[in-house]
């Protein structure tokens, strides 16, 4: 996916409006995690933009925030897979990073809860199985099989 720059996304006649300070510091924050990282207002949506200036050079969204605050700054270094260094000498492996952990703990959570209905449908795969032999001898009148409403 591309990644477009600031210039690209903003109207040229409003423009955007450079924030260099703010009552709370979030400003100074965001700049303690990453030097890299402007802040701009935008009047068109009344957004704050979190902006990195690339090492190429170029200008990108990190992410907007309708107030800015300290959540803005937990969300930074949440996502911070450099640690706040610029040399690309540290970089997170993938088994290391916030949201690679976060994808490995949703696979866990969604294998258990696949084994949880693997039991439930055999077990009613086994019961099926049984009363359609119990059926099938035609000396058994009216055999009946009981599935369980819990099976999805």
């Amino acid at each position: 996916m591309e990644v477009h720059a600031v210039k690209t996304w903003f109207d040229r006649r409003q423009g955007v409006v450079i924030v260099e300070d703010d009552v709370q510091n979030v400003v100074r924050d965001l700049k303690a995690v990453d030097d890299r990282i402007v802040v701009y207002h935008n009047p068109q949506t009344g957004h704050f933009d979190i902006i990195e200036r690339c090492l190429d050079h170029t200008e990108r969204l990190v992410f907007s925030v309708a107030q800015l605050d300290q959540r803005a700054v937990d969300r930074l270094r949440g996502a911070d897979h450099w640690h706040g260094r610029s040399d690309n000498a540290h970089v997170l492996g993938d088994d290391e990073d916030f949201v690679a952990q976060v994808d490995a703990h949703n696979e866990e959570m969604e294998a258990l809860r696949s084994a949880a209905a693997a039991d439930q449908i055999a077990y009613a795969g086994e019961a099926l199985a049984w009363a359609l032999d119990i059926c099938s001898d035609r000396s058994s009148v009216g055999g009946s099989i009981l599935v369980p409403k819990s099976i999805q």
